[in-house]
């Protein structure tokens, strides 16, 4: 049980809850993330995220993970998919739709899968700062043996200056009849023009096992 809830807590650290979301990329334009997590034990995971704007109400992406626990354990991700507006731009609420596909790894052998999401988020204002909040729901069924998996991910974040901010993070996993939570908290630091991110964060296991792990990130939009 201890393994199994180790490489599934490996797994959760692939979810891109502070680039996903309900907002839309403008038409032309692109971001991308990776980042590597590593916990005392050594086990690790690596991801990437990218997103390029197709037109005003369509987003395409890809949400890419490996990673490998202390018994040699390897799980990972691959989806493209697309995200689709459920509300005007303009109203301070925002909805979106999320369908994708493409596979699970799992124990050396690569599987089919298909997602379906919504998300929910809306931008903050605490006196003269600006944050935001998001909540991602994301349903994953794969082709057999992998189990089917419910995500449930909020965030939170604020701007403390123009290139310093702070995000809070918690991510819920339902799977084969367990419940795996973690909370993440992250520093956000954008240098010069702020084009580019540096996140440095921890992830910190509340339920379903695993071990705490240190993460280090790199956003980029263009």
């Amino acid at each position: 049980m201890r393994t199994a809830a180790l490489a599934l807590f490996l797994t959760l650290l692939c979810a891109p809850a502070a680039q996903a979301g309900a907002w839309l990329r403008a038409e032309g334009s692109s971001f991308a993330a990776s980042s590597v997590s590593i916990n005392r034990n050594q086990e690790s995971f690596t991801s990437a995220y990218l997103e390029y704007g197709l037109s005003e109400r369509m987003t395409l992406g890809a949400d890419i993970g490996y990673g490998f626990d202390l018994t040699g354990k390897q799980e990972g991700t691959g989806i493209l998919f697309l995200r689709l507006p459920l509300a005007p731009a303009d109203r301070a609420h925002k909805w979106a739709l999320h369908l994708g596909l493409g596979t699970r790894y799992l124990n050396g052998e690569f599987l089919p899968a298909a997602e379906l999401g919504l998300s929910w988020g809306r931008g903050l204002q605490w006196g003269e700062r600006y944050g935001w909040a998001n909540i991602d729901a994301v349903f994953n069924q794969p082709g057999n043996p992998a189990k089917q998996r419910l995500k449930l991910d909020g965030t939170l974040g604020f701007g403390l200056s123009a290139h310093i901010k702070v995000m809070a993070q918690l991510f819920s996993t339902f799977e084969n009849g367990e419940t795996y939570v973690k909370f993440a908290p992250s520093l956000l630091l954008a240098p010069g023009k702020g084009s580019t991110t540096w996140q440095i964060g921890l992830e910190l296991p509340v339920a379903g096992g695993g071990e705490s792990a240190l993460k280090i990130g790199i956003w980029r939009e263009f």
